[in-house]
């Protein structure tokens, strides 16, 4: 009997767990009502948001370095913007060029005729004006004046006027390698009394062209520019060629230009596009501007080629 009161009452205390079990199964919340979609339509995210956000900032942050590349950029990068960076008269524009010279055997190239215009508004606009001597700067270094002085004076020499290209900036002097011409005595060694005129002008491969090199580099070529001679060399050669072309120094650098100013009928100052900074014109205009330059053209060179077609312009 005690046997099976035993397994009763196990039998009773499982079958009370199983109640518990089933009891504690059992859900206590009911649905008041049923989920259902409004307006056909998830409510967020709102894709328009998302996509709208999105376009809107994908476009702003590239507006924004544009904005503060073009605040920091101080280069000329367009013939628009050179005229609004100076008030003075472009004569023409140069295009970007993988030649170093204008050629006699090459009279049709892009180059050829970029500099052809460049003469033509020189000689015949403003007619009644002197110019005979024209002087080659820029603001700095670099930006291409001797190559725009050999050039021209290569273009005028083929239209069939005589022409002495000159090198005057007796600091870095590049006329000469840029004619393929010999090291020799040239203009510093006419300043100090050691040479005649025979021995400082050579003539170039272009008929009509002569050189007088800027001779050894001197320890005072600002002194140099100032003396005398200066002056009695060009009163002579301005007797002996319809044009004296002068690459002169960089009239931001130095003073040689400065003091050269006094000798020149026009002077062409070069902006190179991509490099010339628009506060480098401030000097060239504020020197304009006192009567201190005489007659002032830009020849704005370097332009890439879609920009430049190979003839220029003559614009205030």
């Amino acid at each position: 009997m005690d046997l099976r009161g035993g397994v009763y009452t196990y039998l009773m205390e499982k079958k009370a767990e199983a109640g518990i079990a089933i009891a504690s199964d059992e859900v206590d919340k009911s649905i008041v009502d049923d989920a259902r979609v409004v307006g056909g339509a998830a409510v967020g995210p709102s894709k328009k948001v998302v996509l709208g956000g999105a376009i809107f900032i994908g476009l702003l942050i590239p507006v924004l370095i544009i904005l503060v590349r073009d605040f920091f950029n101080d280069r000329i990068s367009s013939l628009e913007e050179l005229k609004r960076a100076t008030p003075l008269a472009v004569l023409a524009v140069i295009p970007a060029s993988k030649r170093k010279r204008v050629l006699p055997n090459e009279p049709k190239s892009l180059l050829a005729e970029s500099f052809r215009t460049a003469r033509i508004n020189l000689q015949y606009l403003n007619a009644n004006a002197p110019r005979q001597v024209i002087g080659f700067t820029s603001g700095t270094s670099g930006e291409g004046k001797t190559f725009c002085a050999v050039n021209l004076a290569t273009v005028l020499a083929l239209s069939g006027k005589k022409v002495l290209l000159v090198d005057a900036d007796m600091r870095r002097p590049n006329v000469v390698k840029a004619m393929d011409l010999p090291d020799g005595p040239g203009l510093s060694t006419w300043l100090i009394g050691e040479a005649t005129v025979g021995d400082i002008v050579k003539p170039s491969d272009v008929p009509g062209l002569d050189v007088i090199g800027a001779g050894p580099i001197p320890p005072n070529p600002g002194e140099l520019a100032e003396s005398q001679r200066m002056g009695e060399l060009l009163t002579l050669m301005r007797g002996q060629y319809d044009h004296i072309i002068i690459d002169a120094s960089p009239i931001g650098l130095v003073s040689e230009f400065v003091v050269l100013m006094g000798h020149l009928d026009v002077t062409l100052y070069v902006v190179r596009e991509r490099l010339t900074r628009r506060s480098a014109l401030r000097a060239i205009n504020e020197l304009t501007a006192l009567g201190k330059l005489g007659r002032v053209d830009i020849l704005l060179n370097d332009m890439k080629a879609d920009k430049a077609d190979g003839y220029g312009y003559y614009t205030k």
